[in-house]
């Protein structure tokens, strides 16, 4: 379950990403998607650089659906937050294979800290992944059993000078919190933060729905970097938002708009053409 976020991202970046200048509402993702796209570079971002006050680039992948902070500057990033309220699943496979919310960290070819949760609640819902080093790794499970509805304070903390990641869960509604942490090799380094769904394979979701069906709220979410400037997803740094296609082209997942101050948005599976 957990590192697909890394591995659907650098798979783009190894296929050289197509890229789009995207600026409308969710209602309007269907139309943006399917015009005219602009490729930028022959790989992940190379030599692109977008205003952070202007229109969120998008990237086509197989997997991901929502918006990457810093995407192409060499930042380092020590803290991320966001307010997820937790969903029914939509559709009528494991939760496991429905859309998963994820919010990570990562940098490099290897390192990345993340938190997925998985719609319907429950136990074993809120899970982690940190790679410690080129070779190993910590994940689980966190022990909560949030219900449908309720809202998740998820946040993952670096103290760059110890090395030890800090992963924390708290459910809003019963107070109850949980932080996982992990020393992991010092040559770990985060430029990048994700939030959005992800999903395994879009066969999952097959077919689609008459309609579009939200999947997952982000709310008031928060990025720090290690030199202590604070921000959101929109900045001070450029923007990226994930939309996720089939093979074929069929557009399955996407983001919607982020809120003016770059801190909420939502991501919907798309309906059926």
């Amino acid at each position: 379950m957990c590192r697909r976020i890394t591995r659907a991202i650098f798979a783009a970046a190894a296929a050289g990403a197509t890229i789009a200048t995207f600026g409308l509402a969710a209602a309007g993702a269907a139309a943006a998607a399917t015009g005219p796209v602009r490729v930028a570079g022959g790989h992940h971002f190379a030599g692109y650089h977008a205003s952070a006050r202007g229109p969120a680039l998008v990237v086509t992948t197989r997997h991901l659906a929502g918006y990457q902070a810093a995407s192409n500057e060499r930042r380092l990033f020590r803290y991320a937050a966001t307010t997820l309220r937790v969903s029914a699943c939509k559709v009528p496979v494991a939760p496991t294979r429905n859309p998963v919310a994820v919010m990570a960290l990562f940098g490099g070819r290897n390192w990345d800290a993340e938190i997925d949760v998985l719609c319907g609640g429950g136990a074993h819902s809120v899970l982690f992944f940190d790679q410690k080093t080129a070779t190993t790794h910590a994940t689980g499970a966190f022990p909560l059993s949030p219900r449908v509805g309720d809202r998740l304070r998820i946040s993952i903390s670096r103290n760059v000078s110890r090395h030890r990641d800090s992963l924390t869960v708290t459910n809003l509604r019963t107070r109850g919190s949980r932080t996982v942490r992990v020393t992991t090799s010092t040559a770990v380094r985060y430029h990048h933060v994700f939030m959005g769904s992800v999903i395994g394979s879009n066969a999952d979701v097959m077919p689609l729905p008459a309609n579009n069906t939200l999947l997952w709220t982000f709310r008031s979410s928060r990025v720090v970097t290690t030199s202590g400037v604070r921000g959101t997803l929109r900045g001070p740094w450029a923007a990226v938002k994930y939309v996720d296609r089939t093979a074929g082209g069929v557009l399955v997942m996407f983001a919607g708009k982020l809120s003016p101050a770059g801190g909420s948005f939502n991501t919907f599976l798309h309906a059926a053409p």
